[in-house]
């Protein structure tokens, strides 16, 4: 998802590769897929859907959750994450070459702060933070209809309008943050909470920055985070976020939330996907987690 994202972040942080992404299944540089016991899913699931819209495409964005289980599909880039936070371990099926990758984000962080080459960028990303895990200092969340006006180019004053529509079904209003340095976000809001979307949103800032950095694979613009945050701490939930200068706008749109059945199927990998390996700065690779 967002190509010129992915990009940038290949050319800023430059600390890992993908290989072998070949059209077809690789020959001679995969293994078969082992076969493992399957996973036991929970009886019923809750599937959140959002869709992001970059650079004039539509991303469908789709969080299945269960307890201790997580799936992330992207439809468009024909990609699927399957995360499991107890012990943060990461499996990526990339549909469109039938491979599979993984890694363990444990791992991968302790080799970084290992090397010395690294030591200062690790440090730099930790003060920067792809993922902003709570609002600026600065920013202004809406507990009235106006905020103060006081921001600085880090933080958003939120002010609440009249203006008033209905999307995914729900009846929102118009909310607009505005900084020092004249950037203009809107966000469509309901009153309330949406616990569902509250969970998936949460699941998603979790795994956002390590699939930024290991993968090199963002599932959701960084901004979107500290918007969301300001206006739920204010009480109301974003249900549509916009923001940039452009005609076509970018933006982040929560579509629905359901419950399914869940099958361990959905959390195993196909025994037809062969392996590919996801390599680290230095030569490094990722190690196979510990069989508990």
């Amino acid at each position: 998802m967002l190509t010129s994202l992915r990009t940038n972040l290949l050319t800023t942080f430059a600390l890992f590769a993908v290989l072998s992404t070949s059209a077809a299944p690789p020959e001679n540089k995969t293994q078969p897929v082992k076969t493992t016991p399957p996973i036991a899913a929970p009886a019923f699931l809750d599937v959140v859907a959002f869709t992001v819209h970059m650079e004039g495409e539509n991303h469908p964005l789709v969080v299945t959750m269960g307890p201790s289980l997580l799936r992330v599909d992207e439809p468009t880039d024909r990609l699927s994450v399957i995360y499991d936070p107890q012990a943060d371990y990461y499996i990526g099926l990339e549909h469109s070459n039938y491979t599979y990758w993984d890694f363990s984000w444990p791992n991968v962080r302790a080799q970084v702060e290992t090397s010395k080459r690294y030591e200062t960028r690790l440090r730099d990303l930790n003060t920067e933070g792809l993922n902003i895990s709570a609002p600026s200092a600065n920013t202004n969340a809406p507990g009235t209809s106006s905020a103060s006006a006081d921001s600085d180019t880090s933080g958003y004053v939120w002010r609440q309008t009249i203006d008033k529509k209905k999307v995914v079904g729900m009846e929102c209003v118009r909310w607009t943050g505005d900084t020092v340095s004249g950037e203009t976000v809107e966000a469509w809001c309901v009153n309330g909470t949406l616990p569902k979307m509250q969970a998936a949103m949460e699941r998603l800032r979790a795994i956002n920055e390590p699939m930024a950095l290991v993968p090199v694979r963002s599932l959701v613009p960084p901004l979107v985070f500290p918007i969301y945050d300001a206006l739920v701490k204010g009480g109301v939930t974003p249900v549509l976020i916009i923001w940039g200068g452009s005609r076509d706008k970018n933006s982040f749109a929560f579509v629905e939330a359901k419950t399914r059945d869940g099958k361990p199927s959905l959390f195993a990998i196909p025994k037809n996907y062969m392996k590919t390996t996801l390599v680290t700065m230095d030569g490094m690779t990722n190690p196979a987690p510990q069989k508990k």
